[in-house]
C-alpha cells in the first residue's frame, strides 16, 4: 500500500511550484514547503523502524528544492519496498517498537501501527497540500482520480 500511495505523493511534490514554497492559507497552517519537509522524511523513519526496530522521528528536515524532497522520498522508498518484504507476520503483528523525539521515547506500538501511522500521516498531509495549489495558481494533480481541469478537457474532448 505504501508504494501505491509513494506513486501519489511524488506526483503531488512534482506539482508544488517552485517560486510559491511558502504559500501557506492561514497563519497557523504549515507551508508548502513545511508540509514537504514534514512527510518527505516518513519514509526513511518506516525503513528505520523496519531495519531496527525504532523509529527516531525527524523534526528537523530541510530539502532545498523540491527536486531534492521528490529524490530523497523516492531514494527511501525504494529502501522501504526492499525492508518490508523481509518483515514476517509475526514481527509485523507483535513486536512493539519505540518512536523517540529528541531521544525520548514517546510512544510504542505494534510494528505494522507505526507504519500504518505513518502512511497515514503522509496521506493526510498530501491531502493539504491538494487544497493549495489552485491558490497557489497551478493546477491540482492527479491522486485518486482526474482532477476538475482533467474532466473538463475529457468534456471538452468528447464534444469536439
Amino acid at each position: 500500500m505504501w508504494m501505491d500511495e509513494a506513486k501519489s505523493t511524488i506526483n503531488a511534490l512534482k506539482a508544488l511550484p517552485a517560486d510559491k514554497l511558502d504559500y501557506r492559507p492561514h497563519p497557523k497552517t504549515r507551508s508548502a514547503k513545511e508540509i514537504v519537509d514534514h512527510i518527505v522524511p516518513h519514509a526513511n523513519e518506516v525503513v528505520e523502524v523496519l531495519e531496527k526496530g525504532v523509529l527516531n522521528y525527524v523534526t528537523d528536515a530541510n530539502y532545498p528544492t523540491t527536486q531534492d524532497a521528490i529524490n530523497a522520498y523516492e531514494t527511501a522508498n525504494a529502501k522501504l519496498e526492499k525492508a518490508i518484504a523481509s518483515v514476517d507476520d509475526n514481527t509485523w503483528n507483535e513486536k512493539i517498537v519505540p518512536m523517540m523525539v529528541g531521544g525520548k521515547n514517546v510512544w510504542e506500538c505494534p510494528l505494522r501501527d507505526m507504519c500504518w501511522t505513518f502512511l497515514f500521516d503522509t496521506i493526510h498531509h498530501r491531502g493539504q497540500l491538494s487544497t493549495y495549489y489552485r491558490p497557489m495558481g497551478t493546477r491540482n494533480p492527479s491522486i485518486y482520480g482526474p482532477t476538475a481541469e482533467t474532466m473538463e478537457e475529457q468534456m471538452a474532448a468528447q464534444s469536439n
